[in-house]
């Protein structure tokens, strides 16, 4: 009898943990996101008083990926691209970006920013959009948090930035 009532105990808690499992994920995935609303609700009724609609040019386009950091492990060892990483440089890795293009990332809870290079691929957990090199993490305040979700624009190259302006004219 004993035996059985263990094994119920144990299935009673493994089909918890399937069904609660996830919401915990979801929940904790999305610390941070209240702060991020209000700014955006901010952002609506300051568009209410000033006739300009939320999104104006003070808002810098960008996409929202989520962000972690990589340092000491990896310090001295070659990156995809070939380069020895640099832990305390302003680099980072993407899985699809060119090698060498330029990134702003911006930590939207501080509004501290940081260029960075992709210099490498990755990240390889799920649910990570970018891995910034220990010094770019340090620049925006995210090595205390560890994994967040940041504001990430591209930053034109010298040939686009030129095809940009020829295309306005």
């Amino acid at each position: 009898m004993r035996n059985q009532s263990k094994k119920l105990i144990a299935t009673v808690f493994a089909i918890w943990a399937m069904f609660i499992g996830p919401i915990i994920a979801q929940t904790v995935s999305e610390i941070g996101s209240a702060e991020l609303l209000q700014a955006e609700v901010a952002g609506v009724i300051d568009s209410l008083q000033t006739q300009e609609p939320p999104g104006t040019p003070e808002t810098p386009p960008g996409e929202i990926m989520v962000a972690s950091y990589y340092g000491g492990g990896f310090h001295g060892r070659r990156t995809a691209s070939g380069e020895v990483y640099n832990q305390y440089g302003l680099t980072c890795a993407h899985k699809t970006l060119p090698f060498q293009t330029l990134l702003r990332v911006t930590n939207p809870l501080s509004g501290k920013h940081v260029t960075v290079r992709v210099n490498d691929r990755g990240p390889f957990h799920r649910g990570r959009d970018l891995d910034l090199s220990y010094g770019a993490a340090k620049e925006i305040g995210l090595v205390a948090a560890g994994v967040m979700k940041v504001e990430v624009e591209k930053i034109p190259d010298r040939s686009e930035a030129a095809d940009l302006t020829l295309n306005q004219n």
